[in-house]
């Protein structure tokens, strides 16, 4: 083998990669969340630490901050989802990620008026690295098992039939 083979190689294999179909930028959300164990995230009205356990059923997490325009557009739509499918076992966490984010702005923002489900501060970005959320809003949803079973950026209608078909499946355990 020539000096320039291994050179020509590493060549060839470039060209390959160029031609290929470009992947998705975005990476793939983990497969599932911690478990044990249970990641949690402070309740900024009460300083309490909440655990966000997939066991208890259907959980649907949205990383917001207060300073999100597209995050506050969606909360209208997640009322609806919530106020639907709460009874029967749907559990939204509207995640504040750290960033340019503190307990009072999230204090105040409760103090302008309900939220749906439960808002919580991720301070050390945990939950957030857990889910793989790097831009947000991301919304996530996941089952008793702990897998994400839907990912999206935006509350459009296929994560909305996720969120159905979740709740369905999983929901409340009927006697």
């Amino acid at each position: 083998m020539s000096r320039g083979a291994p050179l020509l190689a590493a060549l060839a294999l470039a060209l390959m990669a160029l031609a290929a179909p470009a992947a998705p930028a975005a990476a793939p959300p983990p497969a599932s969340i911690p478990t044990a164990p249970a990641l949690t995230a402070v309740d900024p009205a009460s300083g309490e630490a909440v655990a966000l356990d997939p066991s208890q059923g259907p959980m649907h997490v949205v990383f917001i901050a207060t300073w999100c325009q597209p995050c506050l557009s969606q909360l209208p739509k997640l009322a609806d989802l919530e106020d639907r499918w709460k009874p029967d076992g749907y559990r939204l966490f509207l995640v504040a990620v750290a960033t340019r984010q503190t307990p009072d702005r999230l204090r105040d923002l409760l103090a302008q008026g309900p939220l749906p489900g439960r808002l919580l501060f991720d301070a050390d970005g945990a939950v957030a690295s857990a889910f793989g959320a790097a831009t947000i809003p991301t919304h996530a949803l996941v089952d008793r098992a702990g897998r994400v079973v839907a990912r999206s950026g935006v509350l459009d209608p296929p994560f909305a039939q996720a969120v159905e078909s979740l709740v369905r499946k999983e929901g409340r355990v009927k006697p």
